[in-house]
């Protein structure tokens, strides 16, 4: 007869239970249906109002070049206030010298009110394609739900 030393190893049945348990609820989450994924975002387009009141609806709108920001001079001194924070751009008078008076209605509900810089260039994509307009022939500007 072979000699064996200790004793035989075998877990104690409430652990083997507990691992089967574990096992099994492995198995049955790994099969169940995933959740849907959310919604995507809520994007509407930008519209701008011209002088003459006709009506653009605009995705993508930015200013030509790098810089997207508009300057607005109150008192005596200047404010670059970025297009991604603003909600609305009203002008209330006629242009002068590049400037225009107007108030910006930012997405946080502060207002400024000042001289805007309309020597820019608004360009964006419109329902038929490529569309640009220079910021000096709009009344209007607000700002879509797309940045």
């Amino acid at each position: 007869m072979p000699l064996r030393i200790g004793k035989e190893t075998r877990a104690p049945v409430p652990v083997q239970g507990f691992c089967l348990a574990l096992l099994a609820m492995a198995l049955l989450a790994a099969c169940s249906p995933k959740a849907p994924p959310p919604p995507p975002p809520l994007v509407t387009p930008s519209k701008v109002i011209t002088m003459e009141g006709v009506e653009y609806y605009v995705w993508r709108l930015r200013l030509a070049g790098t810089s997207q920001e508009l300057m607005l001079k109150t008192g005596g001194g200047q404010t670059w206030v970025p297009l991604s924070i603003i909600r609305h751009l009203r002008f209330s008078g006629p242009e002068k010298e590049n400037y225009r008076p107007g108030e910006i209605v930012l997405t946080s509900g502060e207002k400024f009110r000042g001289e805007v810089f309309v020597g820019q260039l608004l360009q964006g994509t419109t329902d038929v394609g490529y569309w640009n307009m220079p910021l000096s022939k709009v009344k209007q500007l607000g700002m879509g739900a797309e940045y």
